[in-house]
C-alpha cells in the first residue's frame, strides 16, 4: 500500500528532525568531560531539541504537501536544525571548559559551521545560496569564519552547463545562439545563486548576457518556504529579540522580484537616468532586442571586484592607495544616498559581488550590477527616514527615537526608553563624536550591547525597513570593515536638506538646523 501523500511528508520532516535530534542526545549523553551539574542542563538541551522538533512539525504543516515532501524542503530543513542544535550544544559543553578552551571550541565550531554551510549553498544553490549571499555581508558583526568562507559565494559559484545555459538563451530569445550574438563564451563571467553571467559580442560591442539557471523557480520556493518555517522556529525558541519573520517574508517578495527580467531591464534603466549626473558611478546599459523574461543582456563592465580592490588598496598601505580606497567607499555611500534620499528607489541587495570598481589612471568609478532587488519608497517615507539621519547627524537621542516611532518602530513592550537607546546606538556608529573617528569604532561591542538591549525588550522593525536594513548593514559593514577616513556628515548633508525643505512648515529649517555639526 502506498503512503498517504498528504500525511507522509510530514512524516519524513519529522523523521528528519526526530533522527538530529537522537544523534545530538546520543552525544550529550557520552560528553564525559561534563560535571554532574551540567548534565542537568544536557537534560534541557534535550528538551529543547523536543520542543524544536515539534515547531518544525508545526511549521511544515502549514506548507503545501507538494513542498515539504521534496528531498530538497527536507535537506534544508536538516541541515538548519544541525546548525541550531551544535551551538545549543556548544553551550553546554562550555560550562565544563575554561575560558579558553571554550574560545577555541566555539572558534572551531564557527569554522565547521561555516564550512558546511557553505558546501550546503554550493550544493543547492537557489534561496539557499542567496541567503548565504546575504549572511556573508555582515562583515561587521559575524564571525571571522563564517565572513572568510562564505563571502567566496559571492561571485564564486559552480557553473550550470553551458548546454542547458544555451538552451535557455534560444528558448527565450527565440532564435539561434550563431544568430543572436557574433560570439558566446561558455564559460561563464560570473555565477551566482539565481543566474550566471556570460560574455558575448552584439554588434560588435562586448556585452553580458545574463542567464537565469534552469528550474531556479521551483527551486527558490522550496528554498524560501523551508527559510519560512525555520525563521519562525528560530525566532521562538532562540532569538526572539529577532524579527526573523519579517525578514523571511521580505526576502521571499525580494527573490520573486529577483527572477522577473523585464522589471529588472526597466529598473536599470530608470536608475541609469537617476545617476547619468553622478561623477563615478557607472550602470550598464541595457539591450532590449536581446532581453527577455529570464535573459537580460547589457553592456560590459570591465572591472575589479569591490572587495578585491579594496583589500588591495589595504594591503599596498601608501597614501596613494588609501585615498583610493576612501575614495571608492564614498561613492557607494553618495550614490546609497542619492537612491534613497533623492530618487527613491534604491538597490536593496548591495553585496559586493553586485560592485565593480572601474580604474583609469588616476581616477576610480563604481559599476553598479544586478537590479533585481530594487525597492521604491514614496516621496513621505524618504523625508521621515531623511528626519531620522538629520537627528542622528545632530546627536539628538530623544528626536531619533521618536521619529523611529513615527516610522513604525517599536518595543514589545511600548517601552520608550529601549528605542532611546537603540537610537543611541545608531547615532554611535553613524555620527561619532568628534573626537571619534570610525577606526576607533569597536562594532562588535556595540553589537553586543544591541543584542543585550534587543534580548530586554525587543525593538520590532516595520516591513519598509528590512530592505533598507541590508543596504545599511552592508554598507555598515564595508565602513566598519576598511575604516575610510571620511566625515559622515559631510557626504550626508546634500541628500538630506532637500528632502527635509518638503516637510511641514516649520519642521525642515528645524531638522536642518539641527543637523548642523558643532563648532569647535
Amino acid at each position: 500500500m502506498g503512503q498517504d501523500p498528504q500525511t507522509s511528508p510530514s512524516s519524513r520532516v519529522g523523521e528528519i528532525a526526530s533522527a538530529v535530534i537522537n544523534l545530538v542526545t546520543h552525544v550529550i549523553d557520552n560528553v564525559d568531560r561534563l560535571v554532574s551539574d551540567v548534565v542537568t542542563d544536557s537534560g534541557a538541551v534535550a528538551r529543547e531539541s523536543e520542543a524544536l522538533y515539534a515547531a518544525v512539525s508545526a511549521g511544515a504543516a502549514s506548507v503545501s504537501a507538494a513542498i515539504r515532501g521534496t528531498p530538497r524542503f527536507g535537506r534544508v530543513v536538516q541541515e538548519l536544525v544541525r546548525l541550531v542544535l551544535a551551538y545549543r550544544m556548544h553551550e553546554v559543553r562550555a560550562r565544563a571548559l575554561s575560558a579558553g578552551e571554550a574560545r577555541q571550541a566555539l572558534e572551531r565550531l564557527h569554522q565547521r559551521s561555516a564550512a558546511r554551510l557553505l558546501e550546503l549553498c554550493v550544493e543547492l544553490r537557489g534561496g539557499v545560496l542567496k541567503v548565504g549571499q546575504f549572511v556573508s555581508s555582515r562583515m561587521d558583526l559575524l564571525p571571522e569564519p563564517y565572513v572568510r568562507t562564505l563571502s567566496r559565494l559571492q561571485d564564486q559559484v559552480p557553473a550550470v552547463p553551458a548546454e542547458q545555459i544555451i538552451a535557455r538563451v534560444e528558448e527565450e530569445l527565440g532564435a539561434p545562439l550563431d544568430q543572436l550574438f557574433e560570439a558566446f563564451d561558455p564559460d561563464p563571467l560570473a555565477a551566482a545563486s539565481l543566474a550566471q553571467v556570460h560574455a558575448a559580442v552584439l554588434e560588435g560591442q562586448p556585452v553580458a548576457v545574463k542567464v537565469q539557471v534552469p528550474e531556479i523557480e521551483r527551486t527558490v520556493e522550496i528554498d524560501l518556504a523551508a527559510m519560512r518555517v525555520m525563521a519562525g522556529v528560530v525566532q521562538d525558541l532562540l532569538l526572539p529579540h529577532l524579527d526573523l519573520r519579517t525578514v523571511a517574508e521580505e526576502l521571499q517578495r525580494s527573490v520573486t522580484r529577483e527572477l522577473d527580467y523585464r522589471r529588472e531591464a526597466r529598473i536599470a534603466g530608470e536608475l541609469a537616468q537617476n545617476v547619468a549626473g553622478q561623477p563615478g558611478v557607472i550602470v550598464p546599459r541595457v539591450h532590449p532586442g536581446r532581453s527577455a523574461d529570464r535573459v537580460l543582456t547589457m553592456d560590459r563592465v570591465d572591472g575589479e571586484r569591490l572587495t578585491d580592490f579594496l583589500d588591495g588598496c589595504e594591503g599596498a598601505g601608501d597614501e596613494a592607495a588609501l585615498k583610493r580606497r576612501d575614495r571608492v567607499l564614498e561613492l557607494l555611500v553618495r550614490v546609497t544616498c542619492a537612491q534613497i534620499l533623492e530618487h527613491g528607489l534604491f538597490q536593496g541587495d548591495p553585496h559586493p559581488g553586485n560592485f565593480l570598481v572601474v580604474t583609469a589612471g588616476e581616477s576610480v568609478s563604481v559599476a553598479l550590477l544586478d537590479f533585481g532587488a530594487v525597492t521604491r519608497f514614496s516621496p513621505k517615507l524618504r523625508q521621515a527616514y531623511a528626519g531620522v539621519a538629520a537627528a542622528i547627524l545632530a546627536r539628538d537621542h530623544l528626536a531619533v527615537a521618536g521619529r523611529l516611532r513615527g516610522l513604525g518602530f517599536r518595543t514589545r513592550d511600548a517601552d520608550s526608553s529601549a528605542l532611546v537607546r537603540f537610537a543611541e546606538m545608531m547615532m554611535d556608529v553613524f555620527r561619532p563624536a568628534p573626537t571619534v573617528t570610525l577606526a576607533d569604532l569597536d562594532p562588535r561591542a556595540a553589537f553586543e550591547e544591541a543584542l543585550a538591549l534587543a534580548r530586554a525588550n525587543p525593538v520590532v522593525v516595520p516591513q519598509h525597513f528590512v530592505l533598507l536594513g541590508r543596504v545599511f548593514a552592508a554598507l555598515g559593514g564595508l565602513l566598519l570593515r576598511y575604516r575610510p577616513r571620511l566625515d559622515l556628515f559631510v557626504v550626508l548633508a546634500p541628500y538630506l536638506a532637500p528632502v527635509l525643505a518638503g516637510a511641514a512648515p516649520g519642521q525642515a529649517g528645524a531638522d536642518v538646523r539641527t543637523a548642523t555639526p558643532p563648532r569647535g
